[in-house]
């Protein structure tokens, strides 16, 4: 597979990778990709990864080799992280993961909206567990820093589960916030979650807060940003994605990501970082295909940004692409 310039628009996923991999349903375009990462192939190159170290910096005491990372839901079992790493990723975060396997919603539930730029997604969480993630982080190298996205409903699930992963990762990130998970998000619960896994570990705990496109909605986000803030978490991930009804899911309704979340992204993190008094590093996700896209949300208040749709539609190059647009300004 040959290496892809991350200036050049029309390189080999633009030319004919995504046309491949888009003439398969999403799940098993999905299959393909993790089945191809498991081959040892020249990642960094395929990727174009250049190291910059003007871009290297440190959020809430993690070191990073660049501020772009990958977004949770991509390898939901951190068997890839390796290969996804040497893309030029500065982070990957694996999971989201639960203390017990999660088959996840029934199929049909998953959808691309290619006009749009973006992806409806209903999985569920589906995850093979804790203790298998945890053996996977144990048996392969890291070649970026290690996150993991972490959800449980039960607090003691949930600390279960952060006890198995938490030596293994750099930061554990709480999904606080997916409309599949199947469970409401509420401050007060937040709150009780980051109460009781801050005195386990010494592992940065971030929280992924659910975007707002209302008042009522931003004033739940802000009270669980309070929640999360006064019970110590390290840093907010900004944002999940956006509750959509959808008659292609299963369940009659899904999460929005990609494209339709780009303008508002930078907006929910300058509220937010406001809310906070610049107090808190924010990882910036939703949307961003472009260093225009990123640096917009840098601007806004931004430690780092996330990637996930980009990947699916501008291909292994994209994390390359956004930091040599950042590298020149």
């Amino acid at each position: 597979m040959p290496a892809t310039d991350p200036s050049d628009p029309h390189g080999w996923y633009g030319a004919f990778g995504r046309r491949a991999f888009f003439a398969l349903d999403p799940e098993r375009s999905h299959r393909v990709a993790l089945a191809m990462l498991a081959l040892p192939l020249p990642w960094s190159r395929i990727g174009h990864a250049v190291a910059d170290p003007a871009l290297a910096t440190t959020v809430a005491g993690v070191s990073l080799a660049n501020p772009v990372g990958l977004a949770s839901g991509f390898d939901k079992g951190c068997e890839r992280l390796a290969p996804l790493g040497s893309l030029g990723f500065g982070y990957a975060v694996g999971g989201t993961i639960t203390l017990r396997p999660r088959h996840g919603n029934p199929r049909p539930r998953i959808a691309r909206d290619p006009s749009r730029r973006a992806i409806v997604n209903a999985m569920g969480l589906p995850n093979p567990g804790a203790h298998a993630v945890a053996a996977a982080l144990r048996r392969r190298r890291a070649t970026t820093s290690r996150w993991v996205s972490l959800a449980d409903e039960d607090l003691d699930d949930a600390c279960l589960a952060l006890d198995l992963v938490a030596p293994l990762a750099d930061a554990v990130e709480l999904n606080a916030s997916s409309p599949n998970a199947g469970w409401a998000h509420r401050a007060d619960h937040v709150g009780a979650l980051i109460s009781a896994m801050r005195p386990r570990t010494e592992t940065p705990l971030f929280v992924k807060v659910p975007p707002f496109t209302t008042d009522a909605d931003r004033a739940g986000v802000l009270a669980i940003v309070e929640a999360a803030q006064q019970a110590g978490a390290a840093g907010l991930t900004a944002s999940n994605t956006i509750p959509v009804t959808d008659a292609r899911m299963s369940t009659g309704r899904g999460g929005l990501s990609g494209g339709p979340l780009t303008a508002h992204t930078p907006d929910i993190v300058a509220i937010i970082r406001e809310a906070t008094g610049g107090t808190m590093p924010i990882n910036a996700c939703g949307g961003i295909f472009t260093a225009e896209d990123a640096q917009a949300c840098l601007d806004a208040g931004a430690a780092t940004v996330q990637v996930y749709t980009g990947l699916i539609y501008e291909g292994p190059a994209v994390a390359s692409r956004i930091l040599a647009g950042l590298g020149r300004r």
